[in-house]
Order: C-alpha cells, then sequence, then structure tokens
C-alpha cells in the first residue's frame, strides 16, 4: 500500500513497523512504545511473521526457536493463532517459559533454595533439600519426602538468579537467539533487571525485542519509562480504536507521544461532569476524602445514566461498560455487597481463586440455568454424571430436589444451598469445600482465635444471601456493564463511563487533576500521581465512539481548569440532581 492510500493512522504505524525491520535485519535490540489502540500485538505478530519468513527455516535446522513472552496465557492464545502455530516460535508466559529452561539445572536451583532464608524452617521441617527433584507444577511450594515444589513467585525470582550464571547464558542464547517480551512494562522486575544486566548493558546473547507501554502500567509501582541501555526506542504514534474527539484527550494528556486516527471525520461524543453543586456532608475517611455519600453517589450515577440514555447511550453489556474503581463499589452497584466485605483480597472472588466462588460460579450456576432452560443433556454434561434414572419415581425424586434447589437460590443463604447439596449431591460438593465445612464444623458455631483465615471466610459467608452469589455471577460472566477498570486493560467497548470517586486512598482523582493543571509533582506525590495518571489513560482509551467521565470528589479550581484542557471547555458540565 503506497502511502497515499493510507490513512493517518496507518502511514505512522508503517513506520514504526519499518524502524522494527530494520532493528530485527541488523541485529539491534529494540522497544516498541504502544499507545492505547495503537495495535502493539499486530507490530509484534507481523516482527513474528517476518522473522518466520526470513529464518523460520533456519532455526529449525538448528534446532532453536524465537521466543516471544507473554503477561497472560489469553494473549499467548492470540498471538499463537495469528501466526499459526509456527514450530519455530514459543510463544509462552514467563513462568511457562522460564521453567522449560530452568527445569534441567536441578543442582542449581537446589543451591537456590538453600539460600532462601524464608525458607529453611520448611525445608526441615520437609526433611532437608538433599538430593530430591526440584518440580514445578501448582505454584505452592512444598517439601515432600521425594521432591521439592516450586512456588509462582519462585519461577521469575531463579530465572533471574541463574542468568547471572555464563553457563545458563549461553543455554538460553542458543536455544532462543531472539526474544521478544510482550507487555515488558509488567513483566517481574528482577527478571528484567537480569536481562538488562547480562545481556542489554554488555551487548551480548539474543537479540531482545520489547513491545509496551509504560503509560499502561497499573500491576507495579514503577511507572517510569526504564532507560534499558543499548536498547532503540520506537514510538507507535497511531490508533485505530477511538474516534478522533476522544484521541485528542488522549494527545492533551499525553502529548509526548501523540496518535493519528484511522479516520479523521468519525463521530465521537466527550462529557465530564463534576458534583460541585452538592452541598451536603462528604465523607472524610482514610480512604475516601470529599466523596458524595454512598446512597447520594448512586443517585447522581443513576441521573448520568439517564441523561446519557436520552442522548442515545445503551447501557448494556455489549455496548457500554461503566469502568469503576473498587471491588466494593461495583458490588454496592450490582447486588453482592456483603461478598465484597468478607474476602480481604478481591482476586479472591474477582478471579475465583476461593474454591467455594469457583464451584458456585463455575459449575452450580451453570447446571440450574441448563436446567430452568430444559437442556438436560448439557445439564448431566455439566453435573459430569448420567442420568441414572430407572423409574418414574426416579425422575420426580430429580425434579423434586432441582425444584427446592432454585427455591433456595432465590429465598435461601448460602448455607442453605450447601447443606442443600450435602444431602441430594446433586451435584456433589468439590472436595475443598466438603473439608471446609467438616473444619466448620470441628470447631464449632463460636469463632475461635486461630482458626484458619479459609474456616472464618467460610463462616462468614454462609448467612450470605444467596442471590448475592446469582449477582456475582453474572458479573464474573461478563453479563453487566460493569467494570473495574483494572479490568479492563487491552479491552476496548463502544461507550465508556468512568466513575472517578473515593475508595481507595492510593487514587487520589482530585489530587491527580490538579497536578495535571500545575504540574507540582515532587518526591512526595510522584508516585501517587503516576499510578493514578495510568489507570486514568487505560480507562479513558477503551471506548471506541463515546467517553463520559463522573467525578463524584469536589474539585478544586486547578482540578477542572485541567479537565476543561483535557475535554475541551465546552465538554465539562456540573451535574446537578
Amino acid at each position: 500500500m503506497n502511502d497515499e492510500a493510507m490513512n493517518p493512522a496507518e502511514k505512522a504505524a508503517a513506520e514504526a513497523q519499518a524502524r522494527v525491520t530494520a532493528c530485527l535485519k541488523e541485529g539491534r535490540n529494540f522497544r516498541l512504545e504502544a499507545g492505547a489502540g495503537a495495535g502493539k500485538t499486530y507490530s509484534l505478530v507481523e516482527a513474528l511473521k517476518l522473522l518466520i519468513k526470513e529464518r523460520g527455516a533456519e532455526m529449525l535446522r538448528h534446532g532453536q526457536k524465537i521466543a516471544c513472552i507473554t503477561y497472560t496465557e489469553v494473549a499467548r492464545d492470540e498471538i499463537v493463532k495469528d501466526i499459526e502455530e509456527h514450530p519455530a516460535i514459543l510463544v509462552d508466559t514467563i513462568h511457562a517459559f522460564s521453567w522449560r529452561l530452568l527445569s534441567p539445572f536441578q543442582k542449581a536451583l537446589r543451591k537456590c533454595l538453600t539460600d532462601m532464608p524464608d525458607r529453611q524452617d520448611k525445608i526441615a521441617e520437609g526433611g532437608g533439600i538433599g538430593s530430591k527433584r526440584i518440580e514445578y507444577q501448582f505454584g505452592f511450594f512444598g517439601v515432600k519426602d521425594d521432591k521439592v515444589t516450586l512456588s509462582h513467585d519462585d519461577i521469575p525470582r531463579f530465572m533471574a538468579q541463574l542468568l547471572a550464571e555464563k553457563k545458563f547464558q549461553s543455554f538460553l542464547t542458543q536455544q532462543h537467539p531472539i526474544i521478544f517480551i510482550d507487555e515488558y512494562q509488567d513483566t517481574d522486575k528482577g527478571f528484567m533487571e537480569a536481562l538488562t544486566n547480562h545481556f542489554l548493558r554488555p551487548k551480548t546473547g539474543p537479540l531482545i525485542g520489547l513491545f509496551g507501554d509504560h503509560w499502561q502500567t497499573i500491576y507495579r509501582g514503577d511507572f517510569s519509562l526504564a532507560d534499558f541501555p543499548n536498547v532503540e526506542g520506537i514510538d507507535k504514534g497511531s490508533n485505530f480504536r477511538s474516534a478522533p474527539i476522544i484521541v485528542d484527550a488522549l494527545n492533551v494528556l499525553r502529548p509526548e507521544l501523540k496518535q493519528a486516527v484511522s479516520d479523521p471525520a468519525a463521530h465521537g461524543e466527550v462529557s465530564f461532569f463534576h458534583t460541585n453543586s452538592y452541598k451536603g456532608e462528604r465523607t472524610s475517611t482514610a480512604h475516601s476524602k470529599e466523596d458524595l455519600p454512598d446512597g447520594i453517589s448512586q443517585q447522581y450515577t443513576s441521573a448520568l445514566k439517564a441523561n446519557l440514555t436520552n442522548a442515545g447511550w445503551q447501557f448494556t453489556a455489549d455496548k457500554t461498560k461503566i469502568l469503576m474503581l473498587t471491588h466494593n463499589a461495583l458490588a454496592a452497584e450490582q447486588g453482592y455487597p456483603t461478598i465484597a466485605t468478607i474476602f480481604d483480597r478481591n482476586e479472591a472472588f474477582a478471579k475465583k481463586e476461593d474454591a467455594l466462588i469457583e464451584f458456585l460460579a463455575d459449575e452450580l450456576e451453570p447446571i440450574c440455568r441448563a436446567y430452568c432452560a430444559k437442556r438436560f443433556g448439557e445439564m448431566f454434561r455439566l453435573l459430569k454424571t448420567g442420568p441414572d434414572l430407572t423409574c418414574h419415581d426416579d425422575k420426580l425424586l430429580w425434579r423434586k430436589d432441582m425444584d427446592a434447589l432454585l427455591e433456595l437460590r432465590k429465598i435461601g443463604t448460602v448455607g442453605d444451598v450447601i447443606d442443600h447439596l450435602k444431602k441430594t449431591n446433586r451435584p456433589h460438593l468439590a472436595d475443598k469445600i466438603i473439608r471446609r465445612e467438616e473444619d466448620l464444623a470441628r470447631i464449632g458455631p463460636v469463632p475461635v482465635a486461630d482458626e484458619p483465615r479459609t474456616v472464618t471466610r467460610h463462616r462468614n459467608i454462609r448467612p450470605v444471601a444467596y442471590t448475592e452469589i446469582m449477582a456475582l455471577t453474572k458479573y464474573l460472566d461478563g453479563e453487566t456493564a460493569f467494570a473495574t477498570q483494572h479490568s479492563v486493560k487491552g479491552a476496548q467497548f463502544d461507550n465508556v463511563l468512568v466513575v472517578l470517586g473515593g475508595g481507595w486512598n492510593h487514587y487520589k482523582w482530585p489530587q491527580l487533576l490538579e497536578l495535571l493543571e500545575t504540574n507540582a509533582i515532587n518526591s512526595k506525590n510522584t508516585g501517587g500521581f503516576h499510578r493514578a495518571r495510568n489507570l486514568f489513560y487505560v480507562a479513558i482509551s477503551r471506548p471506541k465512539k463515546r467517553l463520559a467521565v463522573i467525578c463524584t470528589q469536589t474539585l478544586s479550581k486547578d482540578a477542572l481548569a485541567a479537565a476543561k484542557r483535557t475535554f475541551g471547555e465546552a465538554n465539562v458540565h456540573e451535574l446537578e440532581v
């Protein structure tokens, strides 16, 4: 395609890709900085396809592979599909990639373990290390009679340690003469420092290509652009996602990486709403300053949704996302407030790390949905058992038990549902849940001081109305318009409503807006500024067509000035209820 046939975004992308290609041909390390909507993964895949074409056969002859380290398994699967599973490319997460290389070095791994002071007691309890085999399967550390199992955190840590050894460096380089790292900014810090110290700085080892965006760092505490030695920086100044008016706001926020749009004439909308008109009492807690009280905040958000609906917005899961900061805020909106307070870590229920939440959301609820829809084949498939119906009475008993379960889901507690399943075994409770029930029965109805945290959590969730589980499952299955801002990194939607409020002292939105205007960033506020700025950038860069932002905390004159400069003065409104 010639330049005249390209739109502005395509031209910017082609320029960046040409620089990546030059680095690959000339053997130079590089870092592609691709802002939101720029098409980072496309650039990475195009670079892999080029390498397959020019060096794929050579790699296979020498028993080598180009390594592509991804941040998530979802990203891995997407890239593998795009390169048609070519055998010259190894695409894997950092843990899987590292373990492939680490596992043959058993002696070195045992040495790493003996150098860990915090593990010595547990190692001694397990009878020492000796010549036991080191394994990594389930991500939990343990010492058994014949083996030692490593935790997830051990893998990048040991990888960084072994990268200091010349023998291991040579082994890695021989196996993988080219390494791409996707989402480099979120990759384990120790691993990246080891690559820098042992490969980049001395200009040795494999050719390394980094793909990512330091403005989309939201999982680590280091938010600045890393200064990788002997690495060529390449900015990809394109945006294939958002309407021009949204990209204009992104460019005001981030002038050092201006993006060109794919359709300069595309229609879009941007609006920013504040609640300074509210004169009642506001919050004043460690986590929430100058915010609307909970009930009032929901009134303002509901009023804004009504206004936006009148303006043509559709608040359905497939059209619009409402991005909120914390799971507590989401829980209050969606009907599972008690569950959110029981778990000390949001991931325990939001990512279904808790065995009970996983069982109820992934097994019981789909079974109930299949039964209600009279999809009995699907129901028995989910039950992992045959119907075992030998007579009419068996059918009646099945129906009686399932109807009773459906009724308990509506009017009963989580404990009522668990007790019902213990009697009927339709479906069988997971082993972990049965063990928790046994632990709870052994300890008794009154909590004791040293009871395990999982037992306390199980004790507290049993009295919760089961309807909260049903509401949580709808959210986890993506059937609602709500999401946290953290959870949508990499995603895109037609319309996005961003709700900025209190609830977490790591993110002070009024302060962020003030600092955007005054630039009074110092050693005390720089960490908080960059953390909030990056999450704000991720949130407002998700929409394709319409963006609305509401801040429920009081905004100063400087904060309002920043909003007007970013979104346009005509697009900043005072919301009144």
